[in-house]
């Protein structure tokens, strides 16, 4: 039994009740990433230093040894100090996943510091923390998303991303990364990456290189030519035929109008779709 569970059994038993506001609880995870990556410029290359702070667009100061040279920078470390609004800082978390993290090793040449050692620390810090906020590591991709439904989450999202195909894939990581940083051209983009993702991976699963409205029918006739129950394989049809059409008004000409909550329902239901297909299309 880990610590957090022991401390819940703990309060339960002693009858301690939380009273932590959001903000505060917001607070406690963001003191944890601090803690986690407090040398996090030590830990990555200059050249990628400098490409966070292009990115973000602040200016990248040095602390330069007049006597040996060495350069040392804080803008990483600063960057995730200085944000308080909490979608931010999870951007600067993600962007922190696209550097380059150096790997370290002791004299016996056995690893201390890795990439996979340091964001198994902020799940970690995840998993301690009542924040909105999910991580998922696939093929080494490491994504942050907003927290659902425990159960959903890890069906719908994380189970899904273990089969797909490499485009479908891909696809699938980009909208959730696009979900992420909600804005509406982004929700537009995000629906266009599930469409292309069904897409691919019913490519993928039916053997062809046929596009998604083609492939709808395909579905249909191998559904039926395995004897799946007609009612389900109505709905299963009709719900693919209503999304295709809701990614050509939406997405597809990137001139839609998609909110937030729209964006996440497209998000599970694709999920959905795909884990019937990969269960019963073989």
């Amino acid at each position: 039994m880990d610590i957090k569970k022991k401390l819940q059994n703990f309060d339960k038993k002693w009858g301690i009740i939380g009273n932590v506001s959001y903000e505060e609880e917001f607070q406690k995870f963001k003191n944890r990433v601090l803690n986690i990556l407090l040398d996090i410029d030590s830990d990555v290359y200059e050249q990628d230093i400098t490409k966070f702070c292009q990115t973000l667009g602040i200016i990248e100061k040095w602390n330069k040894n007049a006597f040996s040279g060495y350069k040392r920078s804080d803008n990483i470390i600063n960057a995730l100090i200085e944000e308080n609004e909490e979608k931010r800082f999870y951007r600067l978390l993600q962007m922190i996943s696209f550097l380059s993290i150096i790997k370290k090793t002791d004299t016996a040449g056995r690893v201390i510091y890795s990439r996979a050692i340091l964001f198994n620390r902020l799940a970690e810090a995840i998993d301690l923390s009542k924040v909105n906020l999910s991580m998922v590591v696939k093929n080494d991709e490491i994504i942050f998303y907003p927290k659902g439904e425990e159960k959903l989450d890890e069906v719908l999202i994380d189970e899904v991303l273990s089969f797909l195909n490499p485009k479908g894939h891909k696809h699938f990581i980009d909208a959730l990364n696009l979900y992420l940083n909600f804005s509406l051209e982004n929700a537009i983009k995000s629906a266009e990456s599930l469409r292309r993702s069904l897409e691919e991976f019913l490519r993928y699963k039916l053997n062809n290189p046929f596009g998604l409205n083609k492939n709808i029918k395909e579905l249909g006739k191998k559904l039926k030519k395995d004897n799946r129950d007609t009612m389900v394989r109505n709905i299963i049809l009709k719900t693919f035929l209503l999304l295709d059409q809701y990614f050509n008004e939406n997405s597809k000409h990137q001139d839609g109008d998609i909110d937030e909550a729209e964006n996440e329902f497209l998000v599970y239901q694709t999920g959905l779709l795909m884990r019937y297909i990969d269960k019963n299309i073989k």
